[in-house]
């Protein structure tokens, strides 16, 4: 693989793991709820649909790969256009964040890694995403199943520490928090 298109392809994807989505909502809600270390149990059901999209999406760029060229080189270009798309989209549009004042403080291995899974597996537009970002970064003269596995390597290593970060992030953030408010009222009370 091209360094060039592997450094290039590891800031796109910096940006867009990076950015708040549902996933990112759903490890800093359980990341309050059950703590960092158990969130990571969300986040490797998050990764593990991520695979399986990019398998799909990278079975069908095989295919268009192998029967035409200049189909490749269009869809190359769709994936610029869904990009820029996705970009303004987050700019002006509001996040919808709803707090959930549940106390569930227990859930299972299985719980947790379905919640990610199913978080991640249930966006229609994954797959597609998949689909546009990758050609984006593989040079059609390279062997494409070799670029693939290290564009897929580098993104679910990149999308796990993202999200670990944002975990470990919201987990201080509650700590520090409950910390500052239990200190405020032993305060006023005093």
């Amino acid at each position: 693989m091209d360094f060039t298109l592997w450094i290039s392809f590891v800031g796109t994807v910096l940006v867009l793991t990076l950015t708040p989505g549902p996933s990112v909502l759903l490890v800093t809600a359980n990341s309050m709820k059950y703590g960092a270390k158990k969130t990571t149990e969300t986040i490797l059901g998050d990764l593990s649909a991520n695979l399986v999209q990019i398998i799909l999406a990278s079975a069908g760029l095989a295919s268009i790969v192998l029967s035409s060229g200049e189909l490749f080189q269009f869809i190359k270009w769709l994936g610029v256009l869904y990009l820029i798309y996705i970009g303004v989209k987050k700019i002006v549009t509001e996040p919808d964040i709803e707090i959930s004042t549940e106390k569930e403080f227990h859930k299972s291995f299985k719980g947790l890694y379905a919640e990610g899974f199913l978080m991640s597996a249930a966006n229609p537009k994954a797959i597609i995403f998949f689909a546009v970002l990758f050609p984006l970064f593989i040079n059609g003269s390279l062997p494409f199943l070799k670029q693939v596995v290290i564009l897929a390597i580098t993104f679910l290593v990149l999308d796990g520490l993202s999200l670990m970060v944002y975990s470990f992030h919201f987990k201080i953030r509650k700590n520090t928090g409950s910390l500052f408010f239990r200190r405020a009222r032993q305060n006023l009370s005093a």
